[in-house]
């Protein structure tokens, strides 16, 4: 049933897919969760069979002694990033589909402010947006252009590694946490010690991983990091306070002193075609804004990315705005995925004026 299943996640453009114990699958296509209803619902024993079928021993034992795991699947002509884990049900999966093809700067909008990170030779971006927003994509877009166009020394640390790359003009080193390397720490800790230019990291959740991938960045290397949060000024925030208080102040002003910029993205739906693109917000380390992290008056973040278009800021609301006016997506849609949504609003009421 598993394949059956996943040959029909790729056939439909479905981003996800969910198997779970006692409910029919379902597919989530263009943001929309869709029931396969014509199909049986999922028994124990078929969560099992799945189980069986995908997982190696080492796997199968790690679920059943964790009742969860993360790790990556490849399927046709696709890869899959698989979330296992055990509810009131039975079991729980989940499978997101990862594009087997490196993906470019072009196909995924990312504007012209932002790409100009790659070509750095050392310093810290940020990529933050919600789950399921893309982040992993534009992740591996940046290592994509990096790949092609630098000789760098590339190493990646990922729990589970999701994109896979092939070497081009620069050296790559993937390491999947728990099985190349015992944890981020670890991971971050040894590509430092390496002959590396460019690390990346797909998640910093401790103050540990924070202090390292400043360290990194400190010792002369290219980081791009993924962090939790919605804007620039949520990423910064949560970069701080993951690091205990006594830490915080040393934490703001190192991150002042070594950030890139940030890049914050949303997905939205097209308006004339199937599919979602990413919305962007991207924030450039200014001056000004050095002095905003390191004095952590982060509240003031919001209005100097609107006020520094000239500096290739680009704030959310903006962007949305421009895909409402190029009638790439609905009004509707646009003011949904706002941060302010009266400024959207506001703006649409002054060209029709």
């Amino acid at each position: 049933m598993i394949f059956k299943l996943l040959k029909l996640c790729i056939e439909k453009g479905a981003s996800d897919l969910h198997f779970k114990t006692g409910y029919p699958p379902i597919l989530r296509i263009n943001g929309n969760m869709h029931q396969l209803t014509k199909m049986q619902k999922i028994t124990r024993k078929d969560f099992e069979t799945m189980l069986e079928a995908i997982l190696d021993d080492s796997q199968l034992n790690s679920y059943r002694k964790n009742k969860k795991l993360d790790f990556g699947y490849s399927f046709s002509e696709a890869r899959f990033r698989v979330n296992l884990f055990k509810d009131l049900h039975g079991g729980n999966a989940g499978f997101r589909i990862i594009p087997f093809k490196q993906l470019t700067f072009d196909y995924i909008d990312l504007p012209n402010s932002a790409r100009k990170f790659a070509e750095k030779k050392h310093g810290l971006v940020l990529i933050t947006g919600s789950s399921g927003s893309g982040k992993s994509t534009t992740l591996s877009t940046y290592i994509t252009y990096i790949n092609n166009n630098f000789n760098r020394t590339i190493i990646t640390i990922e729990n589970p590694i999701e994109y896979i790359f092939e070497d081009q003009e620069s050296l790559i080193s993937q390491r999947q946490v728990g099985v190349d390397c015992n944890s981020f720490e670890e991971g971050i800790t040894d590509a430092i010690d390496s002959d590396s230019d460019v690390i990346l990291i797909s998640e910093l959740n401790g103050a540990k991983e924070v202090e390292l991938a400043l360290q990194a960045s400190e010792s002369g290397k290219l980081v791009f990091a993924s962090i939790q949060g919605n804007t620039s000024k949520q990423a910064v925030d949560r970069f701080i306070k993951l690091c205990p208080k006594n830490m915080q102040i040393q934490i703001a002003a190192r991150l002042a002193i070594n950030l890139l910029g940030i890049v914050s993205q949303t997905l939205v739906s097209k308006k004339s075609e199937a599919g979602r693109i990413a919305a962007y917000e991207v924030l450039v380390n200014s001056p000004f804004i050095k002095n905003i992290i390191a004095e952590r008056k982060l509240h003031l973040i919001p209005a100097q990315i609107e006020a520094n278009s000239s500096l290739g800021m680009i704030s959310l609301d903006s962007y949305i705005l421009n895909l409402i006016q190029s009638n790439i997506i609905t009004k509707e849609e646009g003011i949904s995925k706002a941060n302010n949504r009266s400024f959207i609003k506001r703006k649409l009421e002054e060209t029709t004026k």
